[in-house]
């Protein structure tokens, strides 16, 4: 858990600013697993709220929708987003600071990482997957199963062709 106090902010006058650099390792962000997290996190004072913004740079584990491979995928995240300053609800105010100031901003950046994969991730544009039958990975290996697949429904046909070549 990562925890920035912005308590000065509280109390601050609109536009005053407090900036963090982020320099985290490895992280294990509920089910989003990240090798880092890099860039910077500016809050900013405004009416209602603090307003955060964040430019962080991360490499995220996701696995390939074709070969079922994990493989690493770099995003860079960027957020604008208002926390409330209170921990009582508010509309359309997702976050909030605690009741002494501190706010963490994991659970945003999860958010965010989610948002920035892409729907089907692939390892590589070419990626050949896995074979249906064997469930091979045809990446890394050839398939091993007969090439000549018949449905059922037809193999009465297949029949009379091979009558008719033989």
């Amino acid at each position: 858990m990562l925890q920035l106090n912005l308590s000065p902010l509280i109390g601050a006058r609109p536009g005053e600013r407090l900036t963090f650099i982020l320099d985290e390792g490895p992280q294990q962000i509920e089910d989003v697993s990240v090798d880092f997290l890099r860039g910077s996190i500016q809050f900013t004072r405004v009416h209602g709220g603090i307003l955060v913004e964040a430019w962080v740079d991360t490499r995220v584990n996701v696995e390939c929708v074709r070969c079922l491979e994990t493989f690493p995928y770099e995003t860079t995240l960027e957020i604008e987003e208002v926390i409330g300053i209170s921990s009582k609800p508010r509309p359309g105010i997702s976050y909030h600071l605690t009741d002494e100031g501190w706010f963490d901003p994991l659970p945003l950046l999860r958010e965010q990482i989610l948002v920035n994969i892409p729907m089907k991730p692939l390892c590589r544009p070419d990626c050949r997957g896995i074979c249906p039958e064997c469930g091979a990975n045809l990446n890394l290996e050839p398939c091993l199963c007969p090439v000549e697949h018949v449905d059922p429904r037809l193999a009465p046909l297949a029949q009379l062709l091979n009558r008719k070549v033989g």
